[in-house]
């Protein structure tokens, strides 16, 4: 009662000042940690954890099996690309550097690999953000970060018992792993949606809301049963319920009960500071904080530029800086196997010490782990409510680079086709406008092909058309039509919203890879070419509506 009480005044003098209420929740938590010297336990923390549950299966809600394919780059490529680098980059630096154990080393590498579920999807969740080019890359990797906790706690076994056998973990894992998503999604998709239909059909509020808890406390145990975490059973329950009619309902039903566990979570992350150490260790935290969050901030931008603009590889890069709640796991793991109480034998810390400049034991590793941990999941809100500011600051050479590039060509003012997309469909749908003397302007964010269609005398601009000020550019209310040539499905919807946005009646053509695809953009009036052979001329086709 004193905590709930106390988290109520924070947040209304934090609400005050437009200041984050996780923020309020964290203080909280360190408070009651160091005037009751109770640094949580573990049923609290438990408990707690179910905020993650729900906030998982709500996400899982937004997110149809169809749709994961087609997020499968997001997912797998730049999820495994993520944790790998930023887990090898780390394990290097405390072991090289700082002269850390091995394993301390490797569960360090491993920890700051993972990314903040709670705080970064609940805010591009409230913000409307999960259907961004960025906000879709949050989610595939922090997807991905979600499963790779299964193997990083494999690992760890392995270290901390060098008795086990790999291959039977492997096995053991991989068997369970079939069970449960076999049991989650053959049977669980008819299984759920009877159960709910029944509910809904007794016109008790409390039945429905009931049977909804009992599917995603269901899944969630099922899935810890076998050895996986609770978050990504709820996940994939939430994505079996997706598709159903009762989507929306489930939604309004389970919103309170995700916030009301998300704000005791957060309670039980500040309490596990000790105040005194923090105190006592402020300057060396907020340095190497800093420290931790920039490189991986560097580590997942020059990743994502490879297959990004610029604005969004670093909008993404910001958002994962931090370190994120699973760590926890991870450092309780560690902790219980005795791994942090290694010896300073060499680097940076043992150098220091031998000198007299600072007092630090490998003891206390944890703690100073635990500090850096919150203090990165309470900078991140600030992070992301000024997201825009930050990549604009950043970028803001490469911004007026683009601007003068975008000058190079002068854009028709009237009849004109808009080309997105000039890689080998957009040139050839651009040679076939040429051959019928229609007037066009193609555009793409790749500067080298942008040079390219310069040396064919093709009018290409350089730009990112995903952002509404140059979008206007191009007078939409003036053009005849817009043909999408890309392959990014996620950017495709972007892109139409933005279109759409300023010329509702336009008509848009876009090349899609499956029915699905066709079905979704036919939700926003666009039309979907589907074709494997000739499709540039049936692009050309539907935008001169012959």
């Amino acid at each position: 009662m004193f905590g709930l009480g106390m988290s109520i005044f924070f947040n209304l003098i934090l609400k005050y000042f437009e200041i984050p209420v996780i923020i309020g929740y964290i203080i909280t938590g360190i408070l009651i940690a160091y005037f009751f010297h109770f640094y949580g336990s573990a049923t609290l923390s438990e408990i707690a954890e179910f905020g993650i549950v729900f906030l998982m299966f709500m996400i899982g809600l937004e997110f149809s099996f169809d749709r994961l394919r087609a997020m499968k780059q997001e997912v797998l490529l730049f999820g495994i690309l993520q944790v790998v680098f930023t887990s090898l980059v780390f394990f290097c630096l405390a072991y090289f550097l700082f002269g850390l154990s091995s394993s301390i080393s490797l569960v360090i590498g491993m920890s700051f690999s993972l990314s903040s579920t709670a705080i970064v999807l609940k805010f591009f969740d409230e913000n409307k953000q999960l259907a961004s080019t960025h906000g879709k890359s949050v989610v595939g990797i922090l997807i991905l970060q979600d499963i790779a906790v299964i193997p990083i706690l494999i690992i760890l076994a392995l270290v901390s018992n060098k008795d086990l056998s790999l291959g039977n973990l492997l096995l053991k894992t991989l068997i369970s792993g079939v069970i449960v998503f076999g049991l989650l999604l053959l049977p669980g998709k008819k299984i759920a949606s009877k159960i709910l239909k029944l509910a809904a059909k007794s016109k008790i509020d409390e039945i429905f809301m009931a049977t909804v808890l009992l599917i995603v406390l269901g899944s969630a145990a099922l899935s810890h049963a076998f050895g996986f975490s609770m978050s990504l059973g709820a996940f994939i329950a939430g994505m079996v319920i997706s598709k159903s009619r009762f989507k929306y309902r489930v939604e309004s039903d389970l919103s309170h009960f995700r916030d009301i566990f998300l704000a005791l979570f957060f309670i039980t992350v500040g309490m596990q500071v000790d105040l005194s150490f923090l105190i006592g260790n402020a300057f060396g935290i907020a340095l190497l904080l800093f420290f931790v969050m920039t490189i991986k901030t560097l580590l997942l931008y020059g990743i994502l530029k490879f297959f990004r603009s610029n604005q969004s590889a670093l909008k993404t890069a910001l958002s994962l800086a931090q370190i994120g709640e699973f760590s926890f796991a991870i450092f309780v793991s560690a902790s219980g196997a005795k791994l942090f109480n290694a010896p300073l034998d060499s680097g940076i810390l043992n150098f220091l010490q031998q000198r007299g400049i600072i007092e630090f034991y490998a003891e206390d590793i944890h703690q100073f782990l635990v500090i850096m941990v919150v203090f990165s999941m309470i900078v991140t809100p600030f992070i992301l409510k000024n997201l825009t500011n930050i990549v604009e600051y950043f970028l803001r050479k490469s911004i007026v680079e683009e601007r003068q590039l975008e000058a190079r060509v002068e854009i028709p003012l009237l009849n004109h086709i808009l080309v997105v997309g000039y890689g080998s469909l957009g040139s050839s749908v651009v040679s076939e406008l040429k051959r019928r003397g229609l007037d066009y302007v193609a555009i793409d964010r790749d500067i080298t092909k942008v040079d390219m269609g310069e040396k064919r005398r093709d009018r290409v601009i350089f730009g990112d058309i995903s952002k509404k000020s140059f979008l206007e550019k191009f007078h939409l209310d003036e053009a005849s039509s817009v043909i999408i040539t890309i392959d990014d499905t996620s950017m495709i919807h972007v892109i139409c919203e933005g279109i759409l946005e300023i010329a509702p009646n336009i008509d848009i053509i876009a090349k899609v890879d499956s029915e699905l695809q066709e079905i979704e953009l036919k939700d926003l009036n666009v039309i979907g070419v589907n074709a494997q052979s000739e499709i540039a001329g049936l692009l050309v086709k539907y935008a001169t509506k012959e």
